[in-house]
């Protein structure tokens, strides 16, 4: 009779810890995330009412879940939650959209940070609720004050694929940049891929420019960007931009020469080098006409101090002789009135 009692005891025991076990397990499950809320911002009593008011739509009764997600979506005090409230309705699509632009202009309301901004223009795109997303990219736009902010803010929309933000960024610096700072806007559009932003700083960097020398340097700069139309434009600008002094020119199209020799721009090479052989042809030609120029100057001063020689020497030939010197020539007449 002891020996059964012991055995009931014991049967009673493994009996209470198996249910104490079941109930520990039950209670960690209730408490764990479901895999549909899994890395969710939502608290798991939110989760439990998301899943209840899932079940309605999954019944097509939408007019009975949406008072429940909106008193949901009521309590929700941040961005991430509104997004993860708008993200649970995403797989009932259209009955459940009015809805989800509920969550989306919440969060909008509760944006804070530039990354608050870049995460709801990134959702409400997705939603295809393009009001809201230029609203956040329009936030964005207006909180950067600065071109190094505008830079930042471009490279950051472009990580995200949002290339619109980040080609309106670049186009709102542009507002801001000093003629030094053109460069390195041209710089940021070659790394973001913005290859008509970059062609027109290019070009406005060319314009700003009349100074030969300077477009050469700037022709070299730009063969970097693979911009060959821009290194063009460059060279005929310095085609016709050089000096009206034949010296200075010829030196200017020497160097133009080299550039395009160095750039491969053959067209542009065989017009300069033609203007270097003209040039130096022609400062020859100046040079030889300079030389008997000067020649024939030396032989009529020679000549006209032979003459004045030769008349002293009549005229003291003729005083030793007893005759009157002749008189001098008379004086050039006089040029003022």
């Amino acid at each position: 009779m002891i020996k059964l009692l012991g055995q009931r005891r014991a049967i009673a025991a493994v009996l209470a810890a198996t249910i104490q076990f079941i109930s520990m397990s039950a209670a960690e499950s209730a408490n764990k995330p479901r895999p549909e809320f899994a890395d969710s911002p939502l608290p798991v009593e939110v989760q439990s009412q998301l899943i209840r008011a899932g079940k309605l739509m999954k019944s097509g009764k939408y007019d009975k879940a949406k008072p429940m997600v909106l008193s949901i979506l009521e309590g929700a005090n941040d961005v991430p939650k509104c997004l993860a409230i708008a993200q649970y309705t995403e797989p009932y699509a259209f009955p459940m959209m009015d809805v989800r632009r509920q969550c989306c202009n919440k969060a909008l309301s509760l944006c804070a940070s530039e990354d608050d901004y870049l995460l709801m223009a990134l959702k409400a795109r997705r939603y295809n609720f393009f009001e809201i997303t230029r609203e956040s990219m329009g936030k964005l736009i207006e909180n950067a004050k600065t071109v190094s902010a505008l830079y930042n803010l471009a490279k950051k929309a472009h990580e995200v694929s949002l290339n619109d933000l980040a080609h309106l960024a670049m186009e709102r610096a542009t507002t801001g940049l000093k003629p030094q700072d053109w460069l390195i806007y041209a710089e940021n559009c070659k790394a973001l891929g913005m290859d008509d932003l970059l062609r027109k700083a290019l070009k406005k960097m060319i314009d700003e420019r009349d100074d030969v020398q300077d477009l050469c340097d700037l022709a070299r700069i730009i063969q970097r960007y693979g911009m060959r139309d821009e290194v063009r434009y460059s060279l005929r600008k310095a085609l016709d931009k050089i000096s009206p002094d034949l010296a200075t020119a010829t030196s200017e199209m020497q160097e133009i020469s080299e550039v395009a020799r160095e750039l491969n721009e053959p067209d542009i090479k065989t017009r300069a080098d033609f203007f270097v052989k003209k040039g130096g042809y022609m400062m020859k030609q100046r040079g030889m006409a300079a030389d008997a120029e000067r020649k024939a100057r030396a032989e009529r001063e020679q000549q006209s101090l032979d003459d004045a020689r030769k008349q002293d020497s009549q005229r003291e030939a003729g005083f030793q002789d007893g005759k009157t010197a002749p008189p001098p020539p008379p004086a050039p007449p006089s040029s003022e009135y």
